[in-house]
Parts: structure tokens; sequence; C-alpha cells
């Protein structure tokens, strides 16, 4: 009789505490996680900040949080966290212990190994009663995103034609000099404006000098990426290597360009994440402004055709007005790509050709 009282109270005692956890397992469980930067470029460190608290009396005896992230961050070991990789997504499990009024903080060293945009989507906490017989599950949607750009080359020694184009800002084209470009003093002639005039070397020489302004180039540069990995294809890329390369080449151009003061837009025939009908379109300008705006365009690009590269530059053909000096980064240059680019040429274009592999570039094209 004695072993029936024990049993039934043990059955009474497990009903109850398995009931008491299903309600209140999850109850005042606060999750959070976030990066501590916004933007990183490919190969650098960065990191994730965990936070998870039981703001009640009841201990949670366990708690089991489960995440997926897509591939390119690489996490270092860590001791209860298991990674779980598959082709496209690596999925996080990790187990928790939480006394009463507990807060647990966990920092998790990152390395953004590829470019891209790196979401923090949805966390699944599942816990239950003491036995592991029942339990409770929630899921937590988290906002936040690091967005990882293409690690720009370093174009400086390169055979291409930005040192060309950095050249041409500085000569005589036009015969209105640029009020903007200071290059040094002169002495004063007759014609010259009296509001050109500089005071203090004036005095300093005895003699009237005035602001030696140079003329500048009207210089316009417009990039265009084809995510094409060859002629025939049709949808995605199944060699991404040269193109990715062509990705961190274009940002390599537009680092070196802009930081020296030049102006440059970007246009590819890829999609964009998120938004596969919509192309990366950056109109020309210059400044820094411009330069996150293409890092991010880059890191969004997908090697998802949209349209096919020679049917895009027909249609920019027709947009383009003036002419401009254009920079084409391509796996391949066929016939009928070749009679495009031609037509930009007899609209007064400047168009050079540069061709991707996938150990980086090979020869170069030029129309002139």
């Amino acid at each position: 009789m004695g072993a029936y009282w024990i049993l039934l109270v043990a059955a009474v005692v497990i009903a109850m505490q398995a009931g008491l956890f299903r309600r209140l397992a999850l109850s005042k469980i606060t999750y959070n996680r976030s990066f501590k930067v916004s933007s990183c470029f490919e190969g650098e460190a960065l990191e994730l900040i965990e936070t998870i608290e039981n703001r009640k009396v009841l201990p949670v005896p366990w708690l089991r949080v489960e995440s997926q992230f897509r591939m390119g961050l690489v996490f270092r070991g860590q001791q209860n966290l298991d990674i779980s990789e598959g082709q496209y997504n690596q999925n996080h499990k990790s187990f928790f212990s939480l006394m009463p009024w507990t807060k647990i903080v966990r920092r998790h060293y990152v390395t953004a190994a590829h470019r891209g945009i790196y979401r923090l989507g949805t966390v699944s906490m599942t816990s239950g009663d003491l036995l592991g017989s029942n339990f409770v599950v929630r899921s937590v949607p988290l906002q936040g995103k690091v967005v990882v750009y293409p690690e720009p080359l370093d174009v400086s020694e390169m055979s291409l034609p930005v040192q060309t184009w950095m050249g041409d800002m500085i000569v005589r084209r036009w015969i209105v000099e640029d009020p903007f470009l200071i290059s040094g003093i002169r002495e004063y002639r007759d014609g010259d404006s009296l509001k050109n005039i500089h005071w203090k070397a004036s005095a300093r020489s005895g003699s009237l000098q005035v602001h030696r302004r140079d003329a500048t180039a009207d210089c316009r540069i417009k990039l265009y990426l084809n995510i094409e990995d060859h002629e025939l294809m049709w949808s995605k890329a199944t060699r991404p290597e040269p193109v990715e390369y062509g990705i961190r080449l274009a940002a390599g151009v537009a680092s070196h360009l802009l930081s020296h003061g030049m102006e440059l837009g970007l246009g590819s025939n890829g999609s964009l994440e998120e938004e596969p009908n919509e192309l990366i379109d950056i109109p020309i300008s210059g400044g820094r402004e411009q330069l996150n705006l293409i890092y991010e365009s880059l890191a969004r690009l997908e090697l998802n055709r949209a349209i096919s590269f020679h049917d895009y530059m027909e249609q920019e053909l027709y947009r383009l007005e003036g002419s401009h000096d254009i920079l084409v980064l391509s796996t391949y240059v066929n016939d009928r790509l070749q009679s495009m680019l031609n037509r930009f040429k007899e609209e007064g274009h400047r168009v050079q050709v540069t061709l991707l592999e996938e150990s980086g570039l090979s020869r170069k094209e030029i129309l002139s």
C-alpha cells in the first residue's frame, strides 16, 4: 500500500511540474542578438552579441536555442555551440540552464568570409519540464543585419585605364578655367579679375600675384559589370570565381577613383538580393556616400542574370547622354557584344573591356 501512495504522489508531482513548466518555462524569457557593427569588408572579424535573460523567480532547467545563418560567416570554435552546415545555410544550436533572475551574455567572434547581407532572422526557443517529457516552443523574430562589402582590389598597379582617367582631370581642354581648382600663383596679367588676386603673396613679392587655376576634363565614367560567367549562361552563374573577382575589381576601381575626387557610376545585369527584378543602376556622382552606395550594391548583387548583358547594354546606349569613359568587366566578348560596344564608340564614348578569368584578369581590349 505504501508503494502505491509513493507512486501516486510521484505521478501527481510529475504532472504538476509538467503543467507548471509548460505554462511558465518561456514566460518572461527575453532573447536578443545583435552585430556590433553594421558593415565590414570580406575577411574582417566582427562580433555577434547574444543576450538571454530569465526575469522570473522560477528557474529554467533547460533551454534550447536554435537559429540559422546563411553561409559566409565563419564562427570560431566555442563551447555550447553546435553548428551544422548545409549548402546554403548553417544551423546553430545551444543549450542553457537559467536560474531565477539570471542574465547570460555571450560574445561570438565571427569572420566575414564572403560578401553579402546577413540578417539575424528568427530564433526558436524550446523549453520544458524537469524530465524533458513536455516542452513548449516559441519563435522570436529579430531585426538587424550586417552588410559585408566585397574586398576592394588594389588597382593602382594594374593595367587599367584609371590612371589615364585621373590624368585627364588636369588637362587644359576648355578655355574657361575651373574656379575651384587652384594649383599655385602667378604674376598679374591684364584682364585678370581683381577677385583672383592673392593679397598675401602680392605683399611678400612686392608685385600683384593671382591664383593660378587649372582646367579640368569633363570626365564621366561608367563602370559596367557583366555577371554572366560565359556567353551561353541562362540564369545563374555556375562558375562564380571570375565574376566574384570582377565584383572585387569593381569595388577597387570605385574606391581608387572616388577617393581621388573623380565621379563614377555603376551598372550591372545581375539581380539584387530580395529584389530579383531590380538592377544596379547608380548614376554618376562622387564622394564617400557614392562609394558606400556602390559597396552596398555590390554586396547585395546576386549571380543571377536578370537580363542578357547585350540587351542591358543596348538599353544603356539609349539612356546615356553625352560622351562617357566606359569600363566593361566581363568574362567574354563575343561578336554580338563587340558589335554593340562598337555602337558606343560611334556615339562618341571611349570603351575599354577588361576580360575576367578565374585567376583574375586576362587581356584587355580598347575601343577609343
